[in-house]
């Protein structure tokens, strides 16, 4: 089949690799039929084998019919749409149960491998023609057929993503929120605000084609390039800065600032994925009794909510899309992303 793989910095290819097969009872074979490039895919372009490997389909955002089953699955069919949620819980050890799939000690085989699709060669991604999905009961989930592919394609990452990003902040009725950070997940983490009932959303970014996409949904824009933005956000808001402050970049300077345009009291979510340690503002959370969360998405938790919202008309996940190519053109897609060519924003693949 063909796949994108990871050899290292800036080298992914569009490659033959051998066809997925079941492994275990409890596995789906998933015939893709869309799937897409998230920021988090970027940090494998940007650096050179981060998780010390290399040579594994990449890919973790991704939806198709399912063509295999195992003896053990029971809640899904052959023929039947599904996703797959991007993060792989067994539904058993105590992690799962609680609701923190991300963290299951049977899928990341007691933290020893990312159980996140598409970060090693032990889940295979998907930006493929087909990926073998574990524990499929748990994480894939059943599609409306009046919703299209692109209408659902998100629900198994960055729409979660940006929906968790908004809880852990606490948004609520009349908030003013500051969303830093114009990609994907932070347009999610805005429109998923203004659901919750947000009286202001405030969006910073350095591009200014994504800034003048936030202000088309009705965000206030800031661009750091043109303002300093602890001061214009203290202005936009009386001088009391902002009820919640969500970090979707993964910028650890991001925190600080976060932290100073943060009212007293309020929350700072951090969702953007930062992968090296960082110094965090202590004496600014502490007098500010500011509230600072942060985590790994379990989409399994959010698509039940959130896919409701899509069906009934009130969220609209393909606003984001800007561009629409074959899998055979992943380089090329993964260069345009990467380099912020082309006023682009989300790419998603068919293969």
């Amino acid at each position: 089949m063909k796949a994108i793989v990871y050899h290292g910095k800036e080298d992914m290819r569009v490659e033959t690799v051998p066809d997925h097969v079941i492994q275990s009872d409890t596995d789906v074979l998933l015939r893709v039929e869309r799937t897409a490039i998230c920021g988090s895919d970027l940090h494998l372009w940007h650096l050179d084998s981060p998780l010390g490997s290399a040579g594994f389909v990449v890919g973790h955002e991704f939806l198709g019919r399912v063509e295999d089953i195992g003896s053990a699955v029971t809640d899904i069919a052959k023929g039947d749409r599904v996703l797959a949620s991007c993060t792989i819980g067994c539904g058993r050890c105590a992690s799962c149960r609680r609701g923190f799939y991300s963290g299951c000690a049977v899928a990341s085989q007691g933290g020893a491998v990312p159980n996140v699709f598409g970060f090693s060669a032990v889940y295979g991604g998907g930006q493929a023609e087909a990926v073998r999905v574990p524990f499929a009961d748990v994480n894939c989930f059943k599609l409306p057929e009046r919703l299209s592919d692109e209408q659902c394609l998100f629900l198994t990452d960055i729409l979660p993503t940006g929906f968790m990003g908004t809880e852990l902040a606490e948004v609520s009725t009349g908030d003013r929120v500051v969303v830093f950070g114009c990609g994907p997940v932070g347009a999610f983490a805005q429109r998923c605000a203004q659901l919750r009932g947000a009286a202001q959303v405030i969006a910073v970014d350095p591009d200014a084609g994504r800034l003048a996409r936030a202000a088309a949904r009705g965000m206030v824009p800031v661009d750091p390039t043109r303002e300093d933005v602890v001061a214009r956000i203290l202005e936009l808001t009386g001088g009391a800065g902002v009820d919640a402050t969500i970090e979707a970049v993964g910028k650890a300077e991001l925190v600080a600032q976060a932290a100073m345009v943060t009212r007293p009291g309020g929350k700072v979510a951090v969702i953007g994925v930062i992968l090296a340690p960082i110094e965090v503002p202590w004496p600014i959370f502490f007098n500010k009794n500011l509230a600072l969360r942060t985590g790994l998405v379990n989409p399994q938790v959010y698509i039940p909510h959130l896919l409701p919202l899509i069906e009934e008309g009130r969220l609209d996940p393909t606003e984001i899309i800007s561009h629409r190519l074959p899998l055979a053109q992943g380089r090329e897609a993964y260069e345009m992303f990467a380099a912020h060519r082309d006023n682009v924003l989300k790419v998603v693949l068919t293969p």
